[in-house]
């Protein structure tokens, strides 16, 4: 596609595409030989996942060795794939329209997740299927869609495709370009947050901006309730509490950003607009910007920590810990703070909709917030040892990598001249937070090594 692209613009870019598409095609030629047809493990669907992804990665950043050094082009890949958005480009509108369409395209493809992408469209189905998605983790089961996973992932790739559609379509006719609708279509419904234009989506009139607001949102919702209220039922969405949870932050934040820009001075049009974009930006970790946001204030900013830690809703494309899991934290909470009231033999388990939380479910969810509290300290402090930055930059860099979110608390001179071994931490820790923590770390089990 990117070589269409090149072609259609007359550019000289089509070799570097070319290179990327052979060696791929080599490279899953050798695959095909050594591979096997059998089902695979627990532990060779890990594999999998987790190098495929890796190798996602370097074969995305070769079309951009022309233009970026070879950590910046993986970080750039990364960033792309994984939809975090942080970008080493300080000026994209200098590359080719090539090159930005596959930064676009690259956010497209990672929203709903590679493996997701090859399951709906190989031929097999079944336990290879089914072992891939689960290991990938970082969407929920789309089983309530279709019986079969093929379908249901399918299903959810239509109604990924129908709104990016959709946002192409509002763009176009809102006066965008067809090449600004296609590229910011992609990194809109992904939550990826990749423009074309260094300026982001200031650079576009306050209608555009504000259709953004609504599209931002919804990448962060849940597909399978998108799907179910694109099929005309809305019962779900009125009766799902995460849904109602994620609004509620969205509204509250917008409210107290709203506060600070009213009294710096912005008229109440611009004050309404840009709140909520900037709300819509950080909760749904699409990242794009109207405003600076070291811009406001310090609480502001430690309250934005907050919100990209926690990300979108289970089973979007927004990143984050999710909000359901927050939700199912508090639930736990109340359970335990009931207990001191409560007879022993009262029944006091965590709800979310009428259904009572399993045990397996609080564990992995208590693991994932240990994990992610976890990698986001290491990582910051390793980051703090390598650079003569702030802890606020480092921590900001840091939970934006892990959520996929984008926005990071420092000058984008002193971004792109970070430190290699920075940039790395920071592509394994985008890597970890969009494969959800664990399918990397089960990696150096020592059993699962036995395995292997």
């Amino acid at each position: 596609m990117p070589v269409a692209v090149a072609l259609y613009y007359g550019e000289a870019t089509v070799h570097s595409f070319g290179f990327a598409a052979v060696s791929t095609a080599v490279l899953g030629l050798l695959l095909s030989y050594v591979g096997s047809s059998d089902e695979p493990t627990i532990s060779e669907a890990l594999y999998a996942t987790v190098l495929g992804w890796f190798i996602a990665v370097f074969i995305g950043a070769t079309p951009l060795l022309e233009f970026m050094s070879p950590v910046d082009a993986v970080f750039e890949s990364t960033a792309g794939l994984t939809t975090t958005g942080i970008s080493m480009l300080l000026a994209p509108e200098a590359l080719p329209k090539s090159m930005l369409f596959w930064r676009a395209f690259m956010q497209w493809i990672g929203g709903l997740g590679i493996l997701t992408f090859f399951i709906a469209v190989i031929r097999e189905s079944g336990g290879i299927s089914r072992r891939l998605f689960s290991a990938e983790a970082h969407k929920t089961d789309p089983g309530s869609i279709r019986p079969s996973l093929k379908k249901s992932i399918v299903e959810l790739w239509r109604v990924y495709g129908f709104l990016t559609m959709l946002i192409m379509g509002t763009f176009i006719g809102m006066g965008m370009s067809v090449f600004d609708s296609f590229a910011h279509a992609f990194a809109t419904i992904s939550t990826g947050g990749f423009s074309t234009l260094g300026a982001s989506m200031s650079a576009f009139p306050a209608r555009i901006q504000a259709a953004t607001v609504f599209f931002m949102f919804i990448g962060g919702v849940n597909f399978v309730l998108l799907y179910r209220f694109l099929r005309a039922d809305i019962r779900p969405i009125r009766k799902n509490s995460e849904f109602k949870l994620y609004t509620t932050i969205f509204l509250a934040v917008s409210g107290l950003v709203a506060i600070e820009l009213i009294g710096k001075g912005l008229s109440p049009a611009e004050t309404l607009l840009n709140s909520t974009f900037t709300s819509a930006a950080v909760i749904s970790s699409t990242g794009f910007s109207t405003i600076g946001v070291t811009s406001l204030s310090i609480a502001l900013q430690a309250l934005f920590l907050g919100v990209m830690f926690v990300g979108g809703s289970l089973g979007s494309t927004a990143g984050g810990l999710k909000v359901f899991r927050l939700k199912a934290l508090f639930e736990l909470l109340k359970t335990r703070l009931r207990a001191y009231s409560l007879p022993e033999t009262a029944v006091n388990e965590p709800k979310i909709d009428g259904e009572i939380l399993s045990n397996s479910v609080v564990r992995t969810i208590s693991v994932l917030f240990f994990v992610w509290v976890g990698v986001i300290f290491v990582a910051t402090l390793g980051v703090l040892v390598v650079e003569d930055v702030s802890f606020m930059a480092a921590l900001s860099g840091t939970i934006s990598a892990a959520g996929n979110m984008g926005p990071v608390y420092m000058e984008g001179q002193k971004m792109v001249a970070l430190s290699p071994v920075t940039k790395s931490i920071w592509v394994v820790v985008m890597l970890a937070g969009r494969l959800e923590m664990l399918p990397l770390l089960a990696l150096f089990n020592k059993r699962i090594l036995k395995n292997k």
